[in-house]
């Protein structure tokens, strides 16, 4: 059996990859579109969980350029947004499916076990993610995995690719700001949104959404608390994460 993960952003396919691992299947984690059709090309996947919004090409021109193509097989779309537009578009494309992120690994299983009923799932069932509580610990989500997978040095290196991810992202969305770069400010923020909600960094993804949602309503200079929300929560989160990941791994 085999699974390919399509995302642009790093943490979200290493995130992924853990989840995936359990299951009896082969798995390819790649950064694009265009990856993925040549892959498709060279072999044929049972499923593609296809990410949506990705530069250059996206997730719903790649779907369809693989449908064109012949290609039969089941497509999810990993969305953070599940509005009737998105979901028609997932549709019309030729997806067979959507979840919404950030996906825990509980869902994820379910999903493929549901799409692919035939994929052998032996092993034990990942764990699902911890319940939101009014105290967040952006840290639950990876402890959690790295203690069901029974591997303390998960944790570190899924908070090494996070700051990495979380540092390019916000250099992303510095540049785009200096330049005035109203969709690069957008694309940013869609991709801080996703990264930290899948990590478990949940202020920081709400801050990253507010900004995001507010772009195709408010020119730029009125979104100045809003940019200020996501710059302010950056520098203790990181802190946080630094001192009591055990060290980091990227």
């Amino acid at each position: 059996m085999r699974i390919l993960l399509v995302d642009d952003d790093a943490f979200s396919r290493k995130l992924m990859g853990f989840y995936l691992q359990p299951m009896d299947a082969e798995v390819e984690l790649l950064p694009g579109g265009a990856e993925c059709l040549t892959s498709v090309a060279a072999r044929s996947p049972d499923l593609i969980l296809m990410d949506c919004q990705m530069p250059g090409l996206d997730g719903f021109e790649t779907t369809r350029r693989l449908r064109a193509s012949h290609y039969s097989g089941v497509i999810l779309a990993l969305t953070g947004n599940s509005d009737e537009d998105t979901l028609r578009n997932c549709s019309e494309a030729g997806m067979n499916g959507h979840m919404s992120k950030p996906v825990d690994a509980a869902t994820l299983r379910a999903r493929i076990s549901e799409a692919l009923p035939h994929l052998p799932l032996s092993a034990p069932a990942p764990a699902q993610a911890p319940a939101a509580s009014t105290a967040e610990d952006p840290l639950a989500r990876a402890r959690k995995i790295a203690d069901a997978a029974r591997n303390p040095a998960i944790l570190g290196r899924l908070v090494g690719a996070f700051l990495k991810s979380a540092e390019e992202t916000l250099g992303m969305l510095e540049s785009a700001l200096q330049s005035q770069d109203v969709p690069g400010v957008a694309a940013a923020a869609h991709r801080l949104r996703g990264s930290s909600g899948s990590f478990g960094a949940t202020a920081l993804s709400e801050a990253a959404g507010k900004l995001e949602d507010a772009l195709p309503s408010k020119p730029l200079e009125e979104c100045g608390s809003l940019i200020a929300e996501v710059k302010t929560l950056w520098p203790p989160l990181r802190e946080h994460l630094v001192k009591n990941s055990g060290g980091i791994a990227p």
